[in-house]
């Protein structure tokens, strides 16, 4: 489970920062957060895959958070996409890709949903390709979890924004216990399907008897599953900390340093301290620093600085960085 971040400059895209986008890599699936400017340059640099099974959050409509998404999907149809794709995103999403569809030629000869959030009314409006003609979807939206796969679920929340913005969490569900191989020779326990039963935590006939992997030692209890937050643009906000509870990672923009504080609240954004906080409250183990102003150019270290002296596990994201997930 690795986090890869494609752009971490806030509206302006700098010399070495690209515009709002991160990708976790979890098992076989790629999974975007928002899709800056010149998306497309920076899955070559990152080497990611063009053709995987993929889904996609967008956090809300402000250009810098949604501009690549066309460019990438024309890539994905070039190249003769056949992994499915998902995006996920507020009201108008739908809208906002038919009229590239029907405006530019956007071609989706590929598995593609379209899911938009309908906060107000608590549902998910989910539509299969870009052909207005076809009937949607409705679906109720309960405890904010808008998709919930075998090994992980995802949560929204709205932040505090200029615009009607989202949050997300990506949750892991509990993994498996750790496989003790010596036990299950000790045991006798042949190696082949029985072992992959046990992993699996479920109970054998060994000799007769049934024999239990987790009462037997051969496999440990379940382990917690990991858990990472992603905030969009918002100003300090109840409902993200609500939503990033316990988190391993977060993904808080710090648009501004504590000395813009006034500005930050009149643009509805956040400071570095602010994010920092937010960790804090959260009970978050590591934060991640992103969407910093072009103003900090050359001098961005101030923010990581000024986090730092409130939550000490605290990095400042800069392009291509690759963070594993333990």
């Amino acid at each position: 489970m690795d986090l890869i971040i494609l752009g971490s400059s806030a509206a302006i895209p700098m010399s070495n920062r690209n515009l709002p986008s991160i990708a976790l890599r979890y098992k076989n699936e790629l999974i975007l957060f928002d899709c800056g400017e010149d998306l497309q340059r920076r899955f070559i640099e990152a080497k990611l895959k063009f053709n995987k099974p993929m889904k996609i959050f967008i956090s809300h409509f402000h250009g810098d958070h949604v501009i690549g998404l066309p460019g990438l999907l024309f890539r994905f149809g070039l190249i003769e996409r056949d992994a499915p794709l998902t995006i996920f995103g507020p009201r108008n999403l739908f809208l906002y890709l038919m009229l590239h569809s029907k405006i530019l030629g956007l071609k989706t000869n590929y598995p593609l949903k379209v899911i938009e959030i309908d906060h107000e009314n608590q549902r998910l409006i989910k539509y299969v390709g870009l052909d207005p003609a076809k009937t949607h979807q409705e679906i109720q939206i309960h405890d904010n979890v808008i998709i919930d796969e075998k090994h992980y679920y995802v949560k929204y929340t709205a932040v505090d924004h200029s615009v009607l913005a989202f949050g997300y969490s990506f949750n892991e569900k509990p993994r498996k216990g750790k496989f003790n191989p010596e036990k299950a020779r000790e045991l006798g326990v042949p190696e082949g399907k029985l072992w992959g039963k046990m992993h699996k935590g479920q109970e054998i006939i060994l000799n007769g008897k049934l024999v239990n992997p987790e009462i037997e030692g051969i496999v440990g209890p379940k382990r917690p599953g990991r858990k990472l937050t992603y905030s969009g643009d918002t100003a300090p906000c109840d409902d993200l900390v609500k939503l990033g509870m316990n988190s391993d990672v977060l993904i808080h923009e710090a648009t501004f340093s504590k000395e813009l504080e006034s500005i930050a609240r009149e643009k509805k954004h956040s400071t570095s301290t602010d994010a920092a906080k937010m960790a804090i409250k959260m009970s978050a183990k590591k934060l991640v620093l992103t969407h910093l102003s072009s103003r900090y150019q050359e001098d961005s270290e101030l923010l990581l600085e000024e986090a730092k002296q409130i939550f000490p596990d605290t990095i400042l994201a800069h392009d291509l960085m690759e963070l594993s997930i333990k």
